[in-house]
């Protein structure tokens, strides 16, 4: 099962320990993330909390831009290789 999937299935707002979790950071980083506007949100009160469909959507869309804009990577060996050449 997928991360999307595991949120989808989800129906009630995500806490930021459980975000942290399922992106394996920490709590720390999720409150900066959404303190730069890098990460959907909102607020109850002062706390702040997910909506597991929209974090589910910001995360296929950013995941699936992250595939399409890194490079391949070479490996450490080839790269000393073409920097000798």
């Amino acid at each position: 099962m997928t991360l999307t999937e595991i949120l989808e299935k989800k129906t009630e707002a995500l806490k930021v320990p459980e975000v942290a979790k399922l992106l394996n950071v920490t709590p720390q980083h999720i409150y900066k993330m959404a303190a730069k506007g890098a990460i959907p949100y909102f607020r109850v009160g002062g706390a702040i909390r997910f909506d597991p469909q929209t974090f589910a959507d910001w995360l296929s869309r950013t995941s699936a831009g992250c595939a399409s804009k890194q490079p391949a990577r070479r490996s450490g060996m080839r790269q000393r290789e073409q920097r000798s050449a």
